[in-house]
């Protein structure tokens, strides 16, 4: 009997539930509606509504009726980013938490708290160079870890000019250095060198320039002419022949200083944070005065305790931790310059494997997915690690095509990363749907944009619905 009355219940709940549902449209209903109103069909819109209020009497719908279906902020966007533009930060923010508090069902895309994160932290970096505050500088990049990627190789430029004009030729030599370890483009790499030539000494000008000949060996001959070029500019009529195979680089770690923060946690993560390997396999070094060893601080998570305890060591493996410290630093140059140097020296084939691991993510995070195939083709990596790079690559590839308008491309990389990873994300599969009607295949469109909103209904799902009716 009390089985049954429970049966009971529920079934005049979902009764209850099913009423509900048709005393008012849903959003997909409201789709026709919105696309007349959009072209300002005044004679389409009376037949609509008087269509939907015979289906729906109970429905009222809105006086403007231009706000139907919308569940997102519209004019707030563009006041977000004309705060962001101007650099008003504070209202910015404002702004967004009034949207969301506003439209409780919408979730700002990563793109615009990321906009906001670097905008605010180039902000502070600029204010820091200005006034020479290396400290603060250094400190706004460790918060910031998109101000050092290489699409911003200016800021790398400013900070090593900076250590410069502090004296500190050491540090801004290592600061060029890892430039020329993680970045590719050819132009920019030549604009380091000729930088690096006024804080280098002629062994570490020909050093810095090996290492540059073994990263792109095509170009031998344009770095070794450049080579020659500036010892002219020294006065030196040394050959630049003797420079092509030098003694390899001890260590490659550019000097950072020892008070930069833990940086904030991202508010996307595409690259996430790695576990650092826990054990190195040289002998726990202790902290002057604090018996704190290298492998204790790795353990609690301490990256800027690991960086400062690690600082100007040689062994392989301690370089090879100090990567991954530097890694979760969210210091991916930094990471990349360890990366390499430990894997010059002796380390065991799971640390070798591992480095090539650390490498190819900290490509990644600073959005070079090329670098990243190349490593991947190149390392037999566990099948979890190639999942998660693999991934990753084709994600960034996917997104990379379809802002350059290869919208079958795009598909293509998308396709391969959901087959690869057993799933594709949501943001992903919008765009996915929004290539194929870009690409003229309207009907898979719609299907793909169905299919998100009827697995869960949101503002992206339903415009994207709509622009297959309207395009």
């Amino acid at each position: 009997m009390i089985r049954s009355l429970a049966a009971l219940t529920f079934v005049l709940l979902n009764a209850g539930s099913a009423l509900a549902q048709q005393n008012a449209p849903e959003a997909e209903e409201l789709l026709a509606l919105n696309f007349y109103v959009q072209q300002q069909d005044t004679v389409s819109i009376d037949a609509e509504l008087r269509r939907l209020q015979l289906k729906y009497p109970q429905w009222t719908p809105p006086e403007d009726l231009s706000r139907i279906g919308v569940t997102g902020p519209s004019t707030e966007i563009d006041e977000f980013y004309g705060h962001v533009a101007q650099g008003r930060f504070d209202q910015a923010r404002e702004t967004l938490a009034k949207a969301r508090s506003d439209y409780p069902s919408w979730t700002p895309p990563g793109e615009m708290t990321d906009l906001l994160e670097i905008a605010e932290g180039q902000a502070l970096l600029d204010k820091a160079i200005e006034t020479g505050d290396l400290t603060n500088a250094l400190q706004a990049t460790a918060n910031t870890p998109g101000l050092l990627r290489c699409d911003r190789i200016n800021n790398a430029w400013r900070i090593a000019a900076t250590q410069q004009a502090k004296g500190n030729n050491a540090e801004a030599l290592g600061t060029y250095r890892a430039v020329l370890t993680a970045c590719i483009n050819e132009a920019d790499l030549v604009a380091t060198l000729e930088k690096a030539n006024d804080v280098a000494s002629e062994a570490e000008l020909r050093s810095l320039i090996a290492q540059t000949i073994s990263r792109f060996p095509a170009q031998e001959e344009r770095y070794s002419e450049l080579l020659q070029r500036l010892l002219a500019g020294r006065g030196s009529a040394t050959s630049a022949a003797a420079s092509r195979a030098p003694e390899t680089p001890r260590s490659a770690q550019p000097s950072r200083t020892d008070t930069a923060p833990t940086p904030k946690p991202q508010e996307s993560a595409p690259t996430p944070q790695a576990a650092a390997p826990r054990r190195t396999s040289e002998p726990s070094r202790r902290a002057a005065g604090s018996g704190t060893s290298l492998d204790a601080l790795v353990s609690a998570g301490d990256w800027r305790g690991c960086l400062q305890r690690s600082a100007g060591s040689t062994n392989a493996a301690t370089v090879y931790q100090r990567g991954w410290c530097a890694y979760n630093l969210d210091r991916p140059m930094e990471a990349v310059a360890d990366f390499r140097t430990a894997l010059s020296g002796r380390l065991d084939s799971t640390q070798r494997r591992d480095a090539a691991y650390g490498m190819a993510l900290a490509y990644l995070k600073m959005h070079m997915p090329e670098e990243a195939a190349r490593i991947s083709a190149g390392t037999d990596f566990t099948r979890k690690q190639r999942v998660d790079i693999e991934r990753q690559i084709l994600d960034q590839r996917g997104v990379l095509a379809y802002k350059n308008g290869r919208y079958k491309q795009a598909i293509q990389y998308f396709d391969a990363m959901e087959q690869v990873a057993g799933s594709i994300r949501r943001d992903l599969a919008i765009l996915r749907a929004y290539a194929y009607l870009n690409s003229g295949d309207r009907n898979r469109a719609r299907q793909e944009f169905r299919r998100l909103n009827s697995e869960m209904s949101t503002r992206e799902s339903r415009a994207g619905l709509a622009a297959t009716v309207s395009n």
